[in-house]
């Protein structure tokens, strides 16, 4: 029986004080509770973090996406997904003859805010390059399209060509409809 009483004090003083050396509850209880508030600080620091990374995600990266705009035209007068600055482009297809005849043509259009063009090209009929300076207009319409205008100022032809033209939301790439009678040209530009 006094074996007992012995071993009911030893453990009530295990629980509260660390005897010689042995681990106690309490001891293992501090240790713990230590673990867990450095988990939750780690936690804590993790998510503010990622709140941080998102609002900077969510405010900058769309600031930047339209950052591109450095064309020394004004700044204030851009419009987003207009076209502004200088595209270079690619555009081929045929024109409707008989026989068909294949036409392709590449170059380089400035994009000004007053909706006026200007650029060089160079374009192959069935064959034959031409180099040539075009001037233009563009007008946006209420769906988002630009129709373009654009007129050959110097080469033999003198062409006067029609294009249906669609930006991207943030105005770098362009794609190109001819809308000419007669002809099937589609195209790409880039800024």
């Amino acid at each position: 029986m006094l074996r007992a009483m012995l071993n009911r004090a030893t453990l009530r003083v295990a629980d509260t004080t660390e005897i010689s050396g042995r681990v106690t509850a309490d001891s293992i209880k501090h240790e713990l509770y230590a673990k867990k508030q450095s988990s939750l600080w780690r936690l804590t620091i993790f998510a503010f973090c990622n709140v941080w990374s998102l609002v900077a995600a969510t405010l900058i990266l769309p600031a930047l996406a339209y950052a591109q705009n450095n064309q020394g035209n004004g700044g204030p007068s851009i419009n987003l997904g207009i076209p502004n600055g200088t595209y270079v482009y690619t555009i081929s297809g045929y024109y409707n003859q008989v026989p068909i005849v294949p036409i392709a043509a590449s170059g380089r259009t400035t994009y000004f805010p007053d909706g006026t063009t200007s650029g060089v090209s160079s374009f192959s009929i069935g064959g034959t390059v031409y180099k040539v300076t075009v001037a233009g207009t563009f007008t946006v319409n209420a769906d988002g399209s630009v129709s373009e205008t654009e007129k050959q100022t110097s080469g033999p032809l003198l062409l006067t060509l029609h294009f249906d033209v669609y930006p991207t939301p943030n105005g770098n790439t362009l794609t190109i409809l001819e809308t000419d009678l007669g002809s099937i040209a589609t195209g790409t530009s880039t800024r």
